[in-house]
């Protein structure tokens, strides 16, 4: 099969069943490297694992090939019967993520400094509710909308549509100043610029970090208004808050019993 046409079908599959813009546009680049790498599709797993292992990113990028290859093939297996290599191919290595939070100093360091307008609002509606940054760059006055439990706007990401609540002054601001009006590339790299001019570490990925572990509230919760496909995903935000782990350990160690009887153990 004519590897140009499988990676045309697929992407137009893609397309109707209303993946995001940037999810498209991610399988689009990978799947074209590989289309330009051979012109009829591999269907012994060694072509595909020497595609992957092509990859010149780091092992995130690398287990993304894998993934999109995955996703590719199931599609072909599925709409023409192709045999399908993947289910012989082991996911590449990676890394564990490590999320950085910002510190609620470096947060309102960041929040504080004079940015124009419309950056400040973004910022804020970022800060608020742990949106992807694309996400953000997508709003529209007619997502937002008043309930009898607050405000809420409908973000569009690469799970599907949600509904996130969302501060009062953070509504009032993105009536104000909405459309952002511009593309998720340009906006990423806006926020990136107001991170730096606050002389702040980071850029917009690092406030949804902090949304998610300065998170008190129920996990079930944080994962819907994330997004999380996964709950594992949500719970490694979790493990970042030090002082619910210190708490925790401070009120169950088994030491605890043992102190409780005696005043001291030296």
């Amino acid at each position: 099969m004519n590897t140009w046409q499988a990676v045309e079908a697929f992407i137009n599959a893609q397309k109707a069943k209303g993946l995001s813009l940037d999810t498209i546009r991610w399988y689009s680049g990978i799947l074209n490297l590989f289309a330009q790498r051979y012109v009829e599709i591999p269907l012994l797993p060694e072509g595909i694992e020497s595609f992957i292992a092509s990859c010149k990113g780091k092992d995130e990028r690398r287990h993304g090939y894998y993934r999109t290859m995955r996703v590719f093939f199931n599609f072909l297996h599925k709409r023409y019967r192709l045999q399908n290599p993947m289910e012989y191919i082991d996911a590449p290595r990676r890394k564990p993520k490590k999320p950085k939070p910002l510190t609620t100093d470096e947060l309102d360091q960041l929040l504080a400094f004079p940015h124009k307008p419309k950056v400040k609002t973004g910022l804020l509606f970022l800060a608020d509710t742990g949106a992807r940054v694309g996400e953000a760059a997508n709003l529209a006055l007619r997502d937002l909308n008043e309930t009898p439990f607050g405000f809420v706007t409908r973000v569009s990401g690469k799970t599907g549509d949600r509904i996130v609540p969302i501060s009062t002054e953070t509504y009032q601001a993105l009536i104000k100043y909405l459309p952002f009006g511009y593309s998720p590339y340009r906006f990423r790299r806006i926020i990136s610029r107001a991170f730096k001019d606050a002389m702040v570490r980071g850029s917009g990925i690092n406030l949804r970090h902090t949304f998610a572990t300065l998170w008190l509230g129920d996990e079930l919760i944080l994962q819907q208004i994330m997004g999380h496909s996964h709950l594992s995903t949500t719970r490694i935000y979790r493990a970042l808050r030090t002082e619910l782990v210190s708490a925790q350990h401070h009120q169950y160690s088994p030491l605890r019993m043992v102190f409780s009887r005696s005043r001291s153990m030296l």
